[in-house]
C-alpha cells in the first residue's frame, strides 16, 4: 500500500516580519512595539503647556480680571475641551491589559470627569469669554448688568460656579481615576516609578497652573508602561 500520501508533510515554521520584530534580552524575537500609541501621551503633555497660559481671577471680579486677556482666555478653555477625550484616551491605554476592580473604578471615573469637566470648562470658561469679549464692545452703562451676572456665575453658582456641585464631581472623578489606576497598576506589577507617577496625576485635580505638574506625571507614567510593555 502506497503510504506517501498518508505522511504528514512538515510544517513550516511560523515567521515574524523582519520590519516589525525586535530581539529581546533573552535572544526571543517579539513583535515590536507599536509606535502609535506613545503620541497618545503627548496630549497630557500639551494640556501641561496649556494650563501654564490659563489666567487667573482677582478680587475685581471676573469682567476685569479676565477682559484684558480674554482671547488667551479663550484659546485655553477651548484647547482644554479639545484635549478632554483624549486624556480619557491616555488613561484608558495606561491601564490597557489591566483586569481589576480598581482598574474598572478608574475607567469608569475618567469618563465621569471627562462629562462633567466638559461641563464645568463650557461654562466658567466658555461661556464667561464669550459674555467678556461681547460685553466689552457695550456702553459702562450696559455693562453693569452683564458684570453682576458674571459674578453670580463665577462665584455665586452652586451648579456652575467656582465651588459647585459640577466643579466637585469633576474633581472627585479625577482624584478617583489617578488614586484608582495606580492601585490597579501596582496590583498588576507596574514598576514604581509608574506606580508613583499615576500617584502625582491626582494634581491635575487643581485645574490651574499646579496642574502641569499632573499632567507631565500621566505623560511620564504612559510613556514608562509602554517601556515595559515593549521590553516583555
Amino acid at each position: 500500500m502506497d503510504t506517501r500520501g498518508s505522511q504528514d508533510e512538515p510544517e513550516e515554521p511560523d515567521t515574524v516580519d523582519a520590519s516589525t520584530a525586535t530581539e529581546g534580552p533573552d535572544g526571543c524575537t517579539r513583535p515590536r512595539a507599536s509606535v502609535v500609541w506613545p503620541l497618545v501621551f503627548l496630549a497630557p503633555l500639551a494640556w501641561a503647556v496649556l494650563v501654564l497660559f490659563h489666567p487667573m481671577g482677582d478680587e475685581s471680579g471676573p469682567f476685569e480680571s479676565v477682559r484684558p486677556v480674554v482671547n488667551r482666555w479663550l484659546v485655553v478653555h477651548f484647547g482644554q475641551l479639545f484635549l478632554t477625550p483624549f486624556l480619557v484616551l491616555a488613561v484608558w491605554r495606561l491601564l490597557d491589559g489591566v483586569s481589576s476592580a480598581a482598574g474598572t473604578a478608574s475607567r469608569c471615573a475618567v469618563v465621569v470627569w471627562a462629562i462633567f469637566f466638559s461641563a464645568y470648562d463650557a461654562v466658567q470658561g466658555i461661556a464667561t469669554g464669550l459674555l467678556i469679549r461681547y460685553a466689552d464692545g457695550l456702553a459702562a452703562s450696559e455693562q453693569v448688568g452683564i458684570t453682576r451676572g458674571l459674578n453670580y456665575l463665577v462665584r455665586d453658582s452652586r451648579m456652575a460656579g467656582d465651588l459647585s456641585l459640577i466643579g466637585l464631581i469633576a474633581g472627585a472623578a479625577w482624584l478617583t481615576t489617578a488614586i484608582a489606576a495606580a492601585i490597579a497598576l501596582h496590583k498588576a506589577g507596574a514598576s514604581k516609578p509608574v506606580v508613583v507617577a499615576a500617584c502625582f496625576a491626582t494634581i491635575v485635580a487643581a485645574h490651574t497652573a499646579p496642574a502641569a505638574v499632573g499632567f507631565v506625571a500621566l505623560a511620564v507614567a504612559g510613556i514608562l508602561r509602554e517601556r515595559e510593555r515593549a521590553s516583555r
